[in-house]
């Protein structure tokens, strides 16, 4: 699922505000199915005002709280219930690109770029709030849930603050070793893109919107990189997936087909049989007999 035009497309059960090419929101979180897949096209800032969420993305783990922000870069990702259910109030901010170049460009004579880390290669992470930030964030609440009037000047430095203070903190590092990367390239690489992404289930379209490029770009990218289309890329990178999963784990043949993209079971099974001449439950046995 789109998270983004879902939320966009849902003003009532997700209040917003936008300003520039920035979307504001403020909601309790409506899910009812323990597990979840989304995709965000635009990088996301994560400000949990109680409760939790449990955020995955392959083996990297977040749990959404009120002790810290989480920033979700442009990916897929799985979102869990934690095991009590409780509800999440949580405040996020979608970010474009070209609006953070320049920002961060009005930012940059002002923030100490020196001995930064290399960008984590991981695509959910947390970073670190104070109480500054804390009260910066949740001054925006009114604004969005009770629409009350604010020059967009006023509003947008509100923004601008609120961001400089979580790149400048001394503990939030890695988010701007993060935040230079982007800064400083145009386009985010195709094989950056397919294979932090490949195993979840998403389509052609929503691979190019991840890779912010029309389809059209986004196949003659791909194709120039892989030399070979999408489809057959990505199906034979999950059966890949699928095959060592099956060898060297336990999980049940419905997870292995989650954790590798594919829509349901009995399309697993099939797509499986067709390459390798046996069915997943079948191969796993021979697997394990040898």
């Amino acid at each position: 699922m789109d998270l983004y035009e879902a939320q966009i497309s849902n003003p009532e059960l997700f209040q917003q505000f936008t300003l520039k090419d920035t979307l504001f929101l403020h909601y309790s979180c409506p899910q009812k199915e323990k597990v979840v897949q989304l995709f965000s096209k635009y990088i996301q800032f994560n400000f949990t005002l109680s409760g939790k969420r449990i955020i995955n993305h392959d083996s990297n783990r977040c749990v959404a709280n009120p002790n810290k922000g989480i920033i979700i870069k442009k990916c897929a990702f799985v979102q869990e219930l934690p095991s009590t259910r409780e509800g999440w109030d949580v405040l996020i901010f979608y970010l474009k690109d070209d609006y953070l170049r320049s920002l961060f460009e009005e930012f940059r004579p002002h923030l100490s770029l020196e001995e930064l880390p290399e960008p984590n290669k991981v695509w959910i992470e947390s970073f670190s709030i104070n109480e500054h930030i804390k009260n910066s964030y949740k001054s925006f609440i009114p604004y969005i849930i009770d629409n009350k009037s604010l020059p967009d000047s006023v509003f947008e430095n509100k923004f601008k603050e609120l961001l400089f203070n979580i790149f400048s903190h001394p503990e939030n590092k890695h988010i701007l070793a993060y935040i230079l990367k982007i800064v400083n390239r145009f386009q985010t690489p195709i094989w950056e893109v397919m294979e932090a992404n490949y195993m979840y289930d998403l389509n052609i379209q929503d691979f190019a919107k991840i890779a912010n490029r029309s389809l059209s770009t986004f196949k003659r990218d791909f194709k120039k990189h892989y030399q070979t289309s999408p489809g057959k890329w990505l199906t034979e990178r999950r059966l890949k997936r699928a095959k060592s999963m099956l060898q060297t784990g336990n999980k049940t043949i419905s997870h292995i087909a989650f954790d590798c993209g594919f829509s349901n079971l009995s399309h697993f099974s099939r797509t499986y049989k067709a390459e390798y001449g046996m069915s997943p439950s079948e191969y796993r046995r021979d697997w394990a007999d040898k």
